[in-house]
């Protein structure tokens, strides 16, 4: 994909989670979504969303790419081990910023307190699972492996991000929310890396 393509998609990203941002308080399918997916639980669908929320919890992930950017520098691939950091960095500002500057209360759950706005979870997942697609992806020769490889790695972040809502943890636009601002991260990083 051109540069420029990269810059256009990660504009629209923020777009997305500007409007999201701006109409935080007036979106009335907040309650129905969380409301279904209270509705929907039993106790295996929580308990695979707990394991797929413990693997995906910000420390785990945390340790996850600081061990693939470790791996990564040592087969002397250290741009791309020092640019996985920076995108967690840029991650990290934005998430803690975003939470305490909006300081939105969670729906009311036995699992997690602070604030909720945006997911954090969406948000690393989807920087750290879209830097993996960018840089091996196209590694992959074989064609059937590499959509096998891309589709697993959505498929990821869509489980990582549907289980914030089936544990009851986030607001449906928290999570929206947090997987454009990790696509804005993502994108305008991939972009900024390809324009230096």
């Amino acid at each position: 994909m051109h540069k420029k393509n990269y810059l256009i998609l990660s504009i629209i990203c923020l777009i997305a989670f500007l409007v999201i941002l701006a109409g935080i308080n007036s979106f009335n399918f907040d309650k129905s979504i969380n409301n279904y997916f209270s509705g929907s639980q039993n106790s295996l669908l929580l308990s695979f969303s707990l394991i797929i929320a413990f693997i995906f919890d910000t420390a785990s992930m945390i340790i996850i790419i600081l061990i693939t950017s470790f791996i990564l520098w040592f087969y002397k691939k250290r741009k791309e081990a020092v640019f996985l950091i920076l995108l967690l960095v840029a991650d990290g500002i934005l998430v803690y910023l975003f939470k305490h500057i909006i300081k939105r209360a969670r729906p009311e759950n036995l699992i997690e307190t602070g604030f909720s706005f945006p997911s954090g979870h969406s948000m690393i997942v989807v920087v750290f699972l879209g830097f993996m697609i960018y840089f091996f992806a196209g590694k992959i020769k074989n064609k059937p492996a590499k959509i096998g490889f891309i589709a697993i790695a959505i498929a990821l972040v869509l489980l990582a991000s549907l289980s914030r809502l089936i544990l009851g943890v986030h607001w449906f636009t928290d999570v929206l929310a947090g997987l454009l601002l990790g696509l804005f991260i993502l994108l305008g990083g991939i972009w900024v890396r390809k324009i230096y």
